[in-house]
């Protein structure tokens, strides 16, 4: 190469050109660093390569090899040195084009003239037009690796429209990383009344009231999570009252879905039911049927059929079923001593019905389940059909004089059988409310009031095993992968563990904030579902420090390693010091209290 391109180049060249692949050498390495002692090239860096037509190409700097150059070894006693050059594998990631007085960075590369004439390193003017989005939908919560200074600006409508993906080993910053993204999701108005962001998230660890501590935040801690039995759906109820496995699980299911639907049609005449309307009915009012279905008995007298109940004489009708009722046990071919009359158990089950008793009991006495099985209004009445919107004005915090952008679902202290139905239940409701919501703004209008969904700790409730009692949870969340979009519903998948995450829920993510990632088949997960020109990232996942992250997908402009922005404030996420603490003086334990917490957690 003629000396005057060594100098234009700077001691940097192309020697390879692929569309996935630029390889350059640095010729002199030596004489690089003299000219360029405040310039590194650094994993991550970005490098201008010029075409002579007001056209550049930038590359994100991959990896590097050397090439080793040795001295005569009659001249050389030691090398101490490196003589040798560099080659340095780059990824095109699109070009700047002067528009006018100024250049523009456009994806993708296209229309250059081989061979290149020129290669530097980008300035931080260059490559600030690389993460610049000039509309209103800019959104910024972190900032380059390698050049902290620059910003990176992402196009929020794009980042929130579709599914998002944060992912990363424990400790590697997830929760501060949600936390961050949400605050500025909730503060791109100047003024400070309130935006239209709508977001609820699914606390798993009790984690986000520190982070935001004006939300809406529903608990069973404060008596403020109200779910009302009556709102689940068939599968629901099912999965909480009935065990698939019995062997007369078919016959619980048809006796209880027959007292659910004909209760409902009971409290709500002027309504149209189904078995997952969401409509009052008495649970009370279930178990009674159910109990007098298993110990029925029956006696004829003139030509009737009564009840075999010595307290009063009724006439057998099936609406008597839903009040106590104590019969008497069959007499075979005797008389009853008292009814004077043969006692028959045709039309009862016998005591088949004793288990599904049993657990229905059990659930209806474990204090626990209050919140969804008891629950009751400040003036201790039950909530009925008429209260369906509150609870749904509650839910999405549209609270009389109080609106919230973000409601809080505090999960942590709920037992952990009933966490995926809480989360089914919601996720459900707000699926529908906003699938109806767009039906009545009519074909050629969206849903104005969009929200997102935050699903903490995902592969705990969302598994991609076929584990039955988590279907209904799995089931709700695909179909808002699969449809919210649509409707205006969003959902951000956070865990620790994407390769046990629902394969159909993850491959719906459009957007990946890709933290530390230690196990090996969570690599190679989130490896498989990056796009092809990105996979060689997936090396660096494992050495990532905290809150930095791969950012990727349809709303940066290219991917890169980021370093997220500090939220403010933080989770209450930190990790304990135990060695710290440790070399403390000896504290006492307040045993009291704790074994008081235990016992009221575990009372049945």
């Amino acid at each position: 190469m003629p000396v005057e391109q060594q100098d234009k180049s700077n001691q940097l060249r192309v020697i390879s050109f692929e569309p996935h692949l630029v390889q350059i050498e640095i010729i002199d390495f030596k004489k690089w660093k003299e000219e360029n002692s405040d310039n590194d090239i650094k994993i991550g860096s970005f490098l201008k390569i010029e075409d002579g037509n007001e056209k550049n190409i930038l590359v994100l700097v991959k990896s590097f090899k050397m090439k080793p150059k040795h001295l005569e070894e009659e001249t050389a006693t030691e090398i101490d040195e490196y003589f040798g050059t560099f080659v340095i594998n780059t990824q095109p990631v699109g070009q700047l084009e002067k528009r006018g007085d100024k250049y523009e960075f456009i994806k993708g590369i296209k229309n250059i003239s081989i061979p290149p004439n020129g290669v530097s390193v980008a300035s931080d003017e260059e490559i600030k037009n690389i993460f610049s989005i000039d509309d209103a939908s800019k959104l910024i919560f972190s900032e380059h690796l390698v050049n902290p200074d620059i910003k990176i600006e992402i196009d929020g409508d794009k980042f929130f429209s579709k599914h998002i993906a944060v992912v990363g080993s424990t400790g590697s910053g997830k929760s501060c990383t949600v936390a961050k993204i949400i605050q500025e999701a909730k503060s791109v108005r100047e003024s400070q009344a309130l935006n239209n962001s709508h977001i609820i998230i699914f606390d798993i660890h009790g984690e986000y009231d520190k982070a935001f501590p004006n939300a809406n935040s529903l608990s069973v801690e404060n008596n403020s999570l109200k779910l009302p039995y009556w709102l689940m759906n068939s599968e629901e109820l099912e999965d909480m009252f009935i065990e698939s496995n019995e062997s007369n699980s078919h016959n619980q299911v048809s006796q209880f879905k027959y007292a659910v639907i004909e209760n409902k049609k009971k409290h709500n005449p002027q309504l149209k039911v189904t078995y997952d309307s969401p409509v009052y009915f008495s649970l009370d009012e279930i178990y009674n049927f159910i109990c007098n279905k298993n110990n029925l008995t029956t006696y004829e007298k003139d030509s009737k059929t009564y009840f075999a109940i010595t307290s009063s004489e009724i006439e057998y009708d099936e609406n008597e079923l839903w009040n106590k009722m104590s019969f008497e046990q069959s007499t075979g071919n005797s008389k009853h001593q008292i009814l004077k009359e043969k006692v028959s158990k045709d039309g009862g089950f016998n005591g088949e019905f004793n288990r599904f008793i049993s657990r229905l009991e059990t659930k209806m006495n474990d204090e626990r389940l209050n919140f969804i099985l008891h629950t009751k209004k400040e003036d201790d009445t039950e909530y009925k059909t008429a209260d369906f919107q509150n609870l749904v004005e509650q839910l999405l915090g549209y609270i009389q004089d109080n609106t919230k952008n973000i409601t809080i679902v505090d999960l942590s202290s709920l037992p952990f059988e009933v966490v995926s139905i809480v989360v089914s239940i919601i996720s459900r409701i707000v699926f529908d409310f906003a699938y109806f919501s767009t039906k009545i703004a009519g074909n050629d209008k969206t849903n104005e009031t969009p929200f997102m969904l935050v699903y903490e700790e995902a592969h705990k409730y969302i598994p991609k095993n076929g584990e039955v009692r988590y279907k209904n949870t799995r089931l709700a969340v695909e179909r808002i992968a699969k449809e919210g979009r649509k409707y205006g519903v969003s959902s951000m998948i956070v865990s620790q563990r994407p390769s046990e995450i629902s394969s159909t829920v993850f491959s719906q993510c459009n957007n990946f904030v890709v933290m530390r990632l230690n196990n090996p088949e969570d690599q190679a997960y989130v490896k498989r579902l990056l796009p092809e020109a990105v996979i060689s990232y997936g090396d660096a996942l494992s050495s990532l420090e905290k809150r930095e992250a791969l950012l990727v997908g349809d709303a940066i402009a290219t991917p890169t390693i980021v370093k997220i922005l500090d939220a403010e404030p933080t989770p209450k996420s930190e990790d304990i010091k135990f060695y710290t603490e440790w070399k403390e003086d000896w504290k006492n334990i307040i045993f009291d209290s704790i074994i008081k917490s235990i016992n009221k957690e575990n009372d049945l």
